[in-house]
């Protein structure tokens, strides 16, 4: 408990204040799985990405350090860093007006690839693409439509790990019933809602699924309230992906004695409540299209890590808790998701 509050004092600062630079963030080891899409084809990398030649690259984001899902895709680059002797550079996008100077200097000072995040900043790099063909631009998380062939889409579809929580959830669950609380009725949490309720019913057709929205990603008070009113539901596992409200989502469960499954990273260290998390290996992501890039082996278009790219979608410390037979159904579903046997998105319909 006493790290959830930690955690809780902390995002308040950094709300109330900000944060102004990056400090290296420890990386969890994590394994397993996720499923790839892929268009286009490979091109051969600039010359800076040559032999000997010096790695540098960024990344452009319109959240700054110190926000969770900023944090979690830095680890990415603290990798490139440390694996390869890349020099990485963070850049907060704080003003719209600013988003083309910022990537047009970075393009300028030989940043390769540059990397953005959301789509108010990958909008503008897109624009900008066409002006420097020479320089590769990756779109982090986003949907956009990347018609270039000096820009690719970095993405980790939440379908995946989302269903998988679903399917232990469903495998793990004593009372029958299990929950999942999000922050907000927005696409892409209802992405996790809809993958989790899949995952859930496919791994038992008579559990019950309660759902619910905080309303807010940070009110930790009242996402606490929202777990209490599903427990009394007699929900015994709940899936959070509430971003920081999550935290008191986790407390609430851990105080009710019940399982909570975490999400984007492991959460296993917040409370011991917490016996599966959801990984979005966004960080992974990262740090394998820019090896494909150094590789000379840069792929334009969509590319989803996940189960097919060998991306970690659940942590092997919480998939080695599992009884036996969990273990065995859960490596059934995944090899018959890389085998394409199993469409996840078509259960979703």
């Amino acid at each position: 408990m006493n790290k959830i509050k930690v955690l809780m004092t902390a995002a308040v600062i950094c709300m109330l204040a900000g944060c102004s630079s990056k400090e290296p963030a420890a990386t969890s080891t994590s394994t397993s799985a996720s499923a790839d899409t892929q268009t286009g084809s490979e091109t051969q990398a600039p010359a800076a990405a040559a032999e000997g030649e010096e790695l540098f690259t960024c990344l452009i984001s319109e959240a700054p350090a110190g926000v969770p899902f900023t944090d979690l895709t830095w680890t990415g680059f603290e990798r490139i860093e440390q694996e390869y002797g890349a020099q990485v550079k963070l850049i907060e996008a704080l003003d719209k007006a600013e988003y083309s100077e910022q990537i047009r200097a970075m393009a300028e000072m030989g940043a390769n690839p540059i990397y953005t995040m959301f789509d108010t900043v990958n909008e503008v790099a897109i624009e900008l693409a066409p002006e420097y063909p020479d320089t590769k631009f990756c779109l982090i998380d986003s949907n956009l439509d990347t018609k270039y062939d000096n820009v690719a889409n970095v993405y980790v579809d939440s379908l995946e790990p989302a269903f998988v929580s679903g399917f232990v959830a469903s495998k793990t669950t004593e009372s029958g019933t299990v929950g999942w609380i999000g922050s907000l009725d927005i696409p892409v949490i209802n992405r996790f809602r809809d993958a989790y309720l899949a995952g859930a019913v496919y791994g038992n057709p008579e559990v019950v699924v309660k759902t619910a929205y905080v309303g807010d990603d940070s009110d930790t008070v009242k996402a606490g309230e929202q777990t209490k009113i599903m427990v009394s539901q007699g929900a015994d596992v709940i899936f959070q992906t509430a971003n920081l409200a999550g935290l008191g989502v986790i407390s609430a469960c851990g105080e009710a004695g019940i399982k909570c499954i975490g999400v984007d990273e492991w959460q296993g260290d917040i409370d011991d409540c917490v016996f599966w998390s959801s990984l979005t290996d966004i960080s992974g992501a990262v740090f394998d299209s820019f090896t494909s890039y150094k590789d000379g082996k840069f792929i334009p278009g969509k590319t989803n890590y996940g189960i097919e790219t060998q991306s970690a979608i659940f942590d092997t410390r919480d998939y080695d808790k599992l009884p036996d037979e969990v273990k065995k159904q859960l490596d059934k579903l995944i090899a018959d998701v890389k085998s394409g046997s199993l469409k996840l998105e078509e259960l979703l319909k």
